[in-house]
């Protein structure tokens, strides 16, 4: 009772209570948001940003960030395609073994962020650009069409009608996820490493490895989510995961991860990434403009991450304070 109470008072814990009291709205409206085909749509386009964002919220627990997941995801989603398609590969191993490019990919990221000292931003922005370039350069911008049937089944099944096979996948890599940052030597490191970098250097944490780890595991998830949407799709198509730089950082950010780094959970990235679909399939609901799904989407993270800055801020917190004051 008391673990729900305090989830309840986190960010995660508001976000999600947020997310279910604009689902009420929307459906009293609408009528259309708690069905059975909603949920079952929702969670499944939100599963893949979410998976994205468990990466991402990892990088962001050590202070870096990563811009290049979407690239990653597109890269591999296209590797996945031309080993099934091209080179008429089982369709399970094509899916294993590019997912597991991802951590070559990562790991590029975490050898010029941790052993060169380069920004993580900077590094991460030219990587994305290069992933990108690959993408364009072996496909010409053109689909690769005909994916064998197993691996449409495995991203598109769904059990008992309502659960949608990648949500269980997503679920399954949340709590293997929680269990190492929460009961891992390895895991406390990346909260220690965010809290602090130089008092991590000084106690002993190999700051190094732990920086190239996140990256690894942050392009390997997003392998796993690129991947996966390339068989949802049935096709690999060079726009795969466009949006999910921004919405992987969207996700982690609303679900109570510090941009500062050390503090956050993977458990809050689903509640970011829940809110952040519900919010594009409102807009869709209320038959509004899809441009404003943008709009609505920045203005959200731009709440958020001031709701971040003033809560980790002391002095932003008693400015606030004292223009308050003098308004009264």
């Amino acid at each position: 009772m008391e673990k729900a109470v305090k989830f309840l008072k986190s960010t995660a814990g508001m976000v999600l209570a947020v997310t279910i009291l604009i689902g009420i709205v929307v459906h009293i409206t609408t009528g259309n948001f708690f069905t059975a085909y909603n949920i079952s749509t929702l969670t499944r386009a939100a599963s893949f940003v979410i998976i994205v964002g468990f990466g991402q919220t990892i990088v962001l627990l050590t202070g870096g960030i990563d811009l290049s997941v979407a690239s990653i995801g597109s890269v591999c989603g296209m590797f996945s395609a031309i080993f099934m398609v091209n080179m008429g590969m089982n369709p399970l191993l094509s899916i294993l073994l590019s997912s597991l490019l991802g951590i070559f990919f990562g790991a590029v990221n975490g050898f010029f962020i941790a052993y060169m000292k380069m920004t993580p931003f900077i590094v991460t922005l030219a990587t994305m650009q290069i992933y990108k370039g690959i993408v364009y350069v072996i496909t010409k911008g053109m689909p690769i069409t005909g994916m064998p049937k197993l691996a449409e089944v495995l991203a598109n099944g769904v059990i008992g009608n309502i659960l949608p096979n990648i949500v269980i996948i997503m679920a399954a890599i949340c709590i293997v996820l929680t269990v190492w940052l929460k009961n891992t030597k390895t895991g406390r490191y990346v909260y220690a490493l965010g809290g602090n970098r130089n008092c991590a250097k000084i106690v002993g944490i190999p700051i190094e490895r732990i920086e190239m780890l996140v990256y690894c595991l942050s392009g390997l998830l997003s392998a796993a989510a690129g991947v996966l949407m390339a068989c949802k799709l049935a096709s690999f198509q060079a726009s795969i995961g466009e949006s999910w730089q921004m919405d992987s950082i969207t996700a982690a950010v609303l679900g109570g991860t510090s941009m500062a780094g050390g503090i956050g959970s993977v458990v809050g990235a689903i509640a970011g990434g829940l809110l952040s679909s519900v919010i594009k399939t409102c807009i869709t609901l209320l038959r509004v403009s899809s441009y404003w799904e943008t709009i609505v989407t920045g203005t959200v993270v731009l709440i958020a991450v001031l709701i971040d800055v003033v809560k980790d801020n002391a002095v932003i917190r008693e400015r606030i304070r004292g223009v308050f004051s003098k308004n009264e």
